[in-house]
């Protein structure tokens, strides 16, 4: 089971002292150490969670394949939100001008949310080999015939809110393919949202809830056809 909770604690002592002839030195505050690089699918999976959890833009942005790609679907199975590497960073990070652009006022959703708890509850894993996914026409999103792809499902918990206490929460079943790249690092090439649990029912939905998708979607909106 692939679910890993990180507690960092940091205890300082102060005591009340009376002045000595030394001035008193602050107490060094350890620093974060960077994430490992993820050379294992598994590591790609703790840095997601260390990049969603801390709101790590920079980590977060090394996480995702050049071809990365964003979709959630319907009850039945028609995408309702769809996003590729370029709009999913817009909308996470903050636009490359935002980001280099240190005056910049916009906000990215890392920014409007203070606190960020993320959690992935693994449920299975297999392989999806290249052999079995050609390209069936030009630009298949699906193919990929010279390279297999490691997949983890499972279901993820989200809550999120900002200085006001205000936000979202998400429960809900999510799908991550993840390939090898040329430099030996694996990175998340499809993430894929499914329809919430108790949701579908004879075709039709049968309960309103936020899902990741809406929640980028409300926020900033865009074109998800």
């Amino acid at each position: 089971m692939y679910h890993w909770t990180v507690v960092a604690a940091v205890v300082v002592a102060v005591c009340s002292c009376e002045r000595g002839p030394f001035p008193i030195m602050p107490v060094p505050v350890p620093k974060t150490e960077d994430a490992p690089p993820a050379t294992t699918p598994e590591q790609l999976l703790d840095n997601l969670d260390r990049a969603m959890r801390d709101r790590d833009k920079a980590l977060y942005e090394t996480l995702l394949d050049e071809d990365f790609q964003f979709t959630e679907f319907d009850c039945l199975g028609n995408i309702v939100f769809y996003n590729d590497l370029e709009t999913e960073l817009n909308i996470i990070v903050g636009s490359r001008d935002d980001r280099e652009n240190s005056s910049s006022t916009e906000k990215a959703l890392f920014d409007i949310f203070s606190e960020f708890h993320y959690d992935f509850h693994f449920l299975l894993r297999w392989q999806e080999l290249g052999s079995e996914h050609p390209e069936t026409f030009p630009g298949d999103p699906d193919a990929h015939p010279d390279e297999d792809w490691e997949v983890f499902s499972g279901r993820v918990l989200m809550r999120m809110l900002d200085e006001n206490g205000d936000g979202y929460s998400v429960d809900q079943p999510m799908t991550f393919k993840v390939r090898y790249d040329e430099k030996g690092l694996w990175r998340i090439v499809r993430w894929i949202d499914d329809p919430l649990t108790g949701s579908c029912g004879s075709g039709e939905i049968l309960m309103k809830a936020s899902t990741w998708g809406q929640i980028k979607s409300t926020i900033f909106p865009i074109d998800a056809s």
